[in-house]
């Protein structure tokens, strides 16, 4: 009888903790779906596992769904990243310089993807569940592979509107994003996911 206990208790746990995953997954999903297009200013800086920052940049960033993506770094250096559904340009304006690479080659946990709303994509790489805090609107997605360049991101909303992303690599660093003088579901001008280059810019494919 004991050992009925056990297991059915066993049982229980699992159970529970299935039904908060996939409760945390609906929830997630239906907070980005919200978003349709997004524009916002944002900070970022990098820590190492002691916490000292080893880099910090802002800029801003916008998009509209389903695949278009800008992410443009003013300091400390200009960096433009566009996705325009197909292709993805990472442009260094400082250096000159454009690399493209196909968008499905980029499988881990960008911006990008978070924000595309493609829940049934990131549950591939990611278990999703809440926050173990207090804190509403904020959620864990923990990688299933070992191996996958981010460990872990926590991402968090206030009343539906995102402030911030914390990634940690397998690298022991951690990156802090906060969001600020969010717009959402605005009209975007679309010739912000057009890249516009100088002749001088070296392309590299």
């Amino acid at each position: 009888m004991r050992v009925q206990k056990i297991i059915l208790m066993l049982f229980l746990c699992v159970t529970a903790n299935l039904y908060a995953q996939g409760n945390a997954e609906d929830s997630l999903a239906a907070l980005l779906n919200n978003y349709h297009t997004m524009q916002a200013q944002f900070t970022e800086k990098t820590l190492t596992s002691k916490g000292e920052v080893v880099a910090s940049t802002h800029g801003d960033i916008a998009f509209q769904r389903p695949d278009l993506f800008r992410w443009y770094t003013i300091l400390p250096s200009r960096q433009l990243i566009i996705n325009s559904g197909q292709k993805l340009a990472i442009y260094d304006v400082d250096l000159a310089q454009v690399t493209y690479k196909n968008v499905d080659e980029q499988n881990g946990a960008t911006p990008a993807l978070l924000l595309s709303g493609n829940v049934a994509k990131l549950k591939e790489h990611y278990n999703i569940t809440a926050c173990a805090s207090n804190i509403a609107q904020c959620y864990q997605l923990s990688a299933k592979d070992d191996n996958d360049v981010f460990r872990r991101l926590t991402i968090r909303f206030s009343n539906n509107i995102l402030k911030s992303m914390v990634i940690d690599n397998n690298l022991d660093q951690t990156t802090e994003i906060q969001f600020n003088k969010v717009k959402m579901n605005t009209t975007l001008n679309p010739s912000l996911f057009k890249l516009n280059l100088p002749s001088n810019v070296d392309v590299v494919q």
